[in-house]
């Protein structure tokens, strides 16, 4: 996928029309150090979401499902999430269906073998288990922003769920190969998942169910 670039002083300005799919990069560098991470993401939402519901970011109402999901109490409002790591916030907006997105930085160290114990299925903790230590890495956080981004957008969080969202392990950046999903999911047909990389040290992954468009990639820009 191409990214484009978007100054930020272009983008306060602009009404963006409601893409089916839109994923935007923000770097950390566009928010001073002395912000907090709850003032960085609400400032991030805000400015983003108003080009697309055409008000002011300060008039935006948030509201949160049952399990803090959060979501624009708007009509017509598009669907949004947002993942925020090392480096920068990923963020898509939706005009149908539902979305989520996970992203990690690839060199992210973990302890395999431990957390897919206690996180992944037996199957898959063993075919990682099988693996090089460089490759078991790269698959563990292939599967985690997978299933993460599976939770986000179903909204029920990962506690009983992440295990129950299955994919093949797979070290290469090819997009997620979806084996099993929870049954109040919907059916597999429904959901379709892309691989991302905002930037050469990032990996991420968009879930996307009842919504089957292709993603266009913004860079927000100083």
């Amino acid at each position: 996928m191409h990214w484009h670039a978007m100054a930020l002083r272009d983008l306060a300005h602009c009404r963006n029309a409601a893409a089916p799919l839109d994923v935007w990069w923000w770097p950390d560098a566009l928010h001073p150090d002395h912000t907090t991470r709850r003032e960085r993401i609400d400032a991030i939402l805000r400015t983003l979401l108003a080009s697309y519901v055409g008000r002011p970011a300060a008039a935006l109402r948030f509201e949160r499902e049952a399990h803090g999901r959060p979501f624009l109490a708007h009509d017509h409002a598009p669907d949004f999430n947002l993942t925020d790591t090392v480096g920068g916030a990923l963020i898509v907006v939706a005009a149908g269906g539902r979305v989520g997105v996970d992203c990690e930085r690839g060199d992210r160290h973990v302890p395999v073998a431990k957390l897919a114990r206690r996180w992944y299925t037996t199957a898959e903790a063993t075919a990682l288990a099988a693996l090089d230590d460089a490759s078991a890495r790269r698959a563990f956080l292939n599967l985690w922003t997978a299933k993460e981004a599976a939770c986000k957008a179903t909204g029920t969080g990962i506690f009983g769920y992440l295990s129950a969202w299955r994919f093949a392990v797979d070290a290469s950046a090819a997009a997620p190969q979806l084996r099993d999903l929870p049954t109040d999911a919907g059916e597999a047909c429904r959901w379709k998942f892309h691989r991302l990389a905002p930037t050469p040290a990032h990996t991420a992954v968009l879930a996307c169910r009842d919504l089957l468009a292709t993603p266009r990639g913004f860079v927000v820009t100083a």
